[in-house]
């Protein structure tokens, strides 16, 4: 797309709009992103962009687009401006929140309010099952039309609010933003009373603390340490905690509560009273729903007191008393419907648990609230005393603790608690202690019971147990027998129910275990049989004790009170030195355990906190793996269901076929049927039918045959009477078919005459017409043709004249790079003499060196050194025959330049004029390869030239190195005959040739037709200024022209003026 531009963005995407097509907008937006200039633009063109991409996605619903651009933008914009991600997050949920509200709206005027309860799980899809169920059920029309209208924008907003919490977690400068967040959708979930989304949004909150916890080291992340910071997430969690108890949620307020105590105690600020006292309000309401009085209890203390605090502080100014007033109602009831024996004993008796497992359940209840250690019955009702609850109270609740907790009278405890339980039903705050304050006085009564009875008759004891006249006995009997099972389960009483003689039997081993009965002895008001026995041994040593203390020692009484005295204050002074080192040791110990204590205290909170927060991670993980299981397990059974459904289906539609081909199928036992024996019967099914069509077409094929012999003997005499009227249709036919041509041919020849008679008159002004036409077009032709004609005359000068121009530069520029280059060799010429008058130094001192060490090897070296001279004098004897050969070739050259005939005279000629037929052979000439450019053989590498190069001038100075020619050999040819070069003047002219002017030199195959006096006529192509590569490639393909044989340079042809008698090539 050509508008990737961001600027171009805005106006293409609304243009699109214009026309109705919001997806095309859309796209073209997305674009934007995957460009390169996206992160180079700034945000204040960007911020508009996003906006309008924002406004597409909320109208189109496309959450997932949406998401994957915030989270581009963000990446982009917060290390910018944090405050224009906020105001794009922003912006998505109130575009969301308005489009809901719309909807809302709508169905509201349509239908009436609607309701959300229809839609259990806003986040999963729409199955067959589903649409096929919706369509036949009998809903009615309202939640046909919420389900169409507004549960996709339900849909729509959810998933906005877990986008902007995914983009904004753990993020300490979009932090603030991110709780926000949080309320909002507390409230949304509150509002449309989504209590599944609920539950995902609270684990995805713990999921994203945990994940803070663990990438601490990232940047920007959030840091728990700081108080602003951890007051904000709790502050989320009260939110929570409120928001789980509005929507009764009572599991998701306990999972929260517990996230609540993990940061208080990772705080080091303490919270807000009024916090913690609608903290202690909601865990007073989830513990009654979970049937749990003592912590129900507990939590209602912990809110008392921070109320008692409250009214201390205000002096009841601001109406307060009488809320604490209500309050020590709550807290006496909550307290005395505790039921009796609860505790760590009770419960390892119930649950079958170990004592540390108890007190592991009880302690980690207890810290929620705030507690050090398990709260008990006992120690709940004396808190209430202590904080003078009873004063507040009304007159029934004292009475009825008076009942409860002070007063003896089995055989009247039911009656005198019934017009207070009646009252207490009236109210609606304190309906709810009524069942459990029940079992407390059936508790009390059969405690007392069992201190003053041994039996009782069953009939007797339900009359007892009787809370009103109006209560049938069979329900009070059945209330009884099951306190009475429960109750032994737990063991708070000692019981047996004897169903034979229809009594109830109390017994005690006064010789049992004490922890049978040390739970509920405490709640005893008196103590039993066994209980005394126990401590009788205990009760006799306390009192002996406290008799000598007040009779005191019998020494003491016969002495007078001055001797005792004195005696006391001698052993007062003896003992004070030892009193004062005892007082400083104790000090010191004191002290020491007190900072072993600290530490102590402080490694375990620093223990506990990480093992909070590492069991934390690790229930996020598990409810994460066990998601992710669930959600496997369910996919795969769907898979499943669909699998069979898709196999019932095939199944039946095979049946159906084979009922409808005659076959008999029970549907009854179809899903009995497996895939082969559905198989087998479609099988009988096909051979059944292909016997009776084959039993049909015999059957017809016997009729067809008589019919057709019937019908051929009838129709003998009719087809010969058809074919006579068949002959005069077709005469008849055939004359009026030559009148209707005959017509025809007369009125296209009348006519044709008349248009000819008509055409006649304008036959001399076509002919002049078209001669004058003629005429003007073979003008028009000819002059354009001339001008054509003259323009590329002008074009054929024009570009002769600049390829003259090219090639006298290019000569220019091949003289220049030839100076330079004779420069050059004398500068390597010079360096080779240096080098190798040093290497003559360095070698006579290695030989001076080598005499001195090696005496012995002095005629070997005098050898070396022969054989080193002989081989010099060699090399200097070639490089003499080089140079007089190359003085001669130059000598050559200069009396070839320099003489008369043919070839000077053609020279002068020129080249050809561009175009001409001369013009081209010579272009074709110079294009055709030389004879020896041919390819070496197949399969022989190519070799390289040893020969001597000499210079234009002459030959090489004396001293310098010969330069090597490593241009490749082509095909190798045969020496020339020794007759070719007898004569001396035919010598230098079968060497190559190379024109001292500084013309294109050419080999002799390419020059032109030799003179009479021999010399070979050079052609006007090889008068031309060369340039250096021209000259190169013609220096490479001197090799003549003749198969087979080896190529020999000029230098050492048969005949040649310095040829040696050596190898192929010279040796250096």
């Amino acid at each position: 797309m050509l508008h990737t531009r961001p600027e171009l963005v805005l106006r293409r995407a609304d243009e699109l709009l214009s026309v109705g097509q919001p997806l095309a907008a859309l796209s073209s937006i997305s674009e934007v992103f995957s460009s390169r200039r996206f992160r180079m633009t700034p945000l204040s063109v960007l911020e508009p962009i996003m906006i309008k991409f924002l406004e597409l996605c909320v109208d189109l619903r496309k959450g997932r687009t949406a998401k994957d651009g915030l989270i581009l933008y963000k990446n982009v914009a917060q290390n910018t401006s944090v405050q224009s991600v906020e105001v794009t997050i922003q912006k998505l949920l109130d575009l969301s929140r308005a489009k809901l509200d719309d909807a809302l709206h709508k169905v509201n005027e349509l239908e009436g309010a609607p309701t959300s309860g229809d839609v259990e799980d806003l986040e999963a899809t729409e199955t067959p099952e589903s649409i096929l169920l919706s369509a036949v059920s009998e809903e009615k029309t309202r939640d046909r039309t919420y389900r169409t209208l507004v549960t996709p924008w339900l849909r729509f907003l959810w998933e906005s609010y877990r986008t902007a919490l995914e983009i904004l977690r753990n993020n300490a400068r979009l932090e603030v933003l991110y709780q926000t967040v949080c309320h909002e959708a507390f409230q949304f979930c509150l509002q449309h009373q989504r209590k599944t989304e609920f539950r995902r949004l609270c684990e995805t909150l713990r999921s994203h603390l945990a994940s803070s916890q663990k990438y601490t080291h990232q940047s920007h992340s959030i840091n728990l340490n700081e108080p602003d910071t951890l007051q904000r997430h709790l502050d989320t969690r009260f939110q929570q905690l409120n928001t789980a108890v509005e929507l009764e949620l009572w599991q998701e307020a306990f999972r929260t509560a517990e996230d609540i105590h993990t940061l208080v105690g990772m705080s080091k600020r303490a919270p807000k009273a009024s916090v913690m006292a609608s903290f202690y309000d909601k865990m007073a309401k989830v513990f009654a729903v979970g049937q749990n009085f003592l912590f129900h209890a507990a939590a209602y203390s912990k809110l008392y007191s921070l109320h008692a605090a409250r009214v201390a502080l205000t002096g009841g100014a601001d109406g307060t008393d009488a809320e604490l007033d209500k309050m020590a109602s709550r807290v006496l009831l909550a307290a005395l419907a505790v039921p009796l024996g609860s505790g760590v004993e009770s419960a390892k008796r119930v649950d079958g648990t170990d004592e540390g497992e108890g007190k592991g359940r009880l302690n980690r209840l207890a810290s929620l609230i705030g507690l050090g250690a398990a709260p008990t019955r006992g120690g709940l009702l004396h808190d209430a005393l202590a904080r003078h609850v009873l004063k507040r109270v009304s007159p029934e609740l004292r009475e009825l603790y008076q009942i409860l907790e002070v007063d003896f009278h089995p055989l009247s405890i039911t009656r005198k608690i019934e017009p207070i339980l009646a009252q207490l039903e009236t109210n609606p705050d304190t309906a709810r202690y009524v069942a459990p304050l029940k079992d407390v006085v059936l508790a009390r009564l059969f405690q007392q019971l069992a201190q003053v009875y041994a039996s009782l008759k069953i009939d007797r004891v339900v009359r007892l147990a009787r809370f009103s006249a109006a209560e049938e006995a069979a329900t009070t009997r059945l209330r009884v027998e099951r306190y009475v099972t429960e109750a032994c389960r737990r063991g708070d009483v000692d019981v047996t129910l004897d169903h034979a003689s229809g009594s109830i039997k109390f017994t005690e081993d006064l010789f049992g275990d004490e922890a049978s009965t040390a739970s509920h002895a405490a709640d005893a008001l008196q103590p039993s049989a066994s209980a005394l026995l126990r401590t009788h041994l205990a009760r006799l040593a306390s009192t002996l004790h406290d008799t000598l203390e007040a009779v005191g020692h019998p020494a003491a009484t016969t002495a007078g009170p001055a001797a005792a005295r004195a005696a006391a204050f001698e052993n007062l002074a003896a003992a004070v030195a030892d009193e004062r080192e005892t007082a400083l040791a104790r000090v010191q110990i004191i002290q020491r355990r007190r900072e072993l204590a600290d530490e102590q205290s402080a490694r375990r909170e620093k223990e506990e906190a990480h093992a909070r927060s590492v069991r934390q991670q690790q229930l996020a993980e598990e409810e994460q793996r066990r998601q992710k299981e669930e959600l496997k397990k369910r996919e795969i059974e769907r898979i499943r269901k669909e699998v069979e459904k898709v196999k019932a289906d095939e199944a039946k539609k095979v049946a159906e076929s084979l009922i409808q081909g005659g076959l008999k199928v029970d549907m009854q036992k179809l899903p009995e049927l497996s895939a082969g024996d559905l198989v087998q019967l479609q099988v009988q099914q096909i051979e059944k039918d292909k016997k009776s069509l084959a039993q049909k077409l015999a059957t017809a094929y016997k009729r067809l045959d008589h019919l057709e012999r019937a019908f051929r003997k009838e129709e003998i005499p009719l087809i010969a009477q058809d074919y006579e009227r068949q002959q005069q249709r077709d005469r008849e036919a055939f004359e009026a078919a030559q009148v209707q041509r005959a017509e025809q041919a007369q009125r296209e020849h009348a006519q044709g005459l008349a248009i000819k008679a008509s055409l006649q008159r304008i036959l001399p002004d076509y002919q002049a017409f078209r001669e004058r036409a003629e005429k003007e077009s073979r003008a028009a032709f000819e002059r354009e043709q001339a001008r054509l004609r003259d323009q590329l005359e002008e074009a054929k000068a024009e570009r002769r004249r600049q390829h003259l121009d090219k090639l006298e530069q290019e000569r220019q520029a091949a003289a220049q790079r030839e100076k330079d280059e004779a420069e050059r060799r004398a500068r390597e010429e010079e360096e080779a003499r240096a080098r190798e008058e040093e290497e003559a130094r360095e070698a006579e001192e290695r030989a001076r060196i080598e005499e001195r060490r090696r005496a012995a090897d002095e005629a070997a070296k005098a050898e070396r050194e022969a054989r080193l001279a002989e081989r010099r004098a060699e090399q200097e004897a070639i490089l003499a025959k080089a140079r007089a050969q190359a003085q001669r070739e130059e000598e050559a050259l200069a009396r070839r330049s320099g003489g008369g005939g043919a070839a000077p005279a053609a020279a002068k000629a020129g080249p050809a004029p561009i175009g001409s037929a001369e013009w081209r052979r010579q272009r074709e000439a110079a294009a055709a390869p030389p004879p020896g450019a041919a390819a070496a053989p197949s399969g022989e590498r190519p070799r390289f030239q040893l020969q001597p190069r000499s210079s234009e001038a002459g030959a090489a100075p004396a001293g310098e190195r010969p330069r090597l020619n490593l241009a490749p050999r082509s095909t190798p040819r045969p020496e020339a005959p020794p007759a070719a070069a007898a004569a001396p003047t035919a010598a230098p002219a079968a060497a190559p040739e190379r024109p001292a002017s500084g013309g294109r030199w050419l080999p002799p195959s390419q020059r032109g037709a030799a003179s009479p006096s021999g010399a070979a006529t050079p052609s006007p192509e090889g008068l031309r200024p060369s340039t250096p590569g021209a000259q190169q490639q013609q220096q490479q393909q001197q090799a003549p022209a003749a198969a087979g044989g080896k190529w020999v340079p000029p230098s050492r042809r048969q005949g040649a003026p310095g040829a040696g008698a050596g190898g192929d090539r010279p040796r250096w």
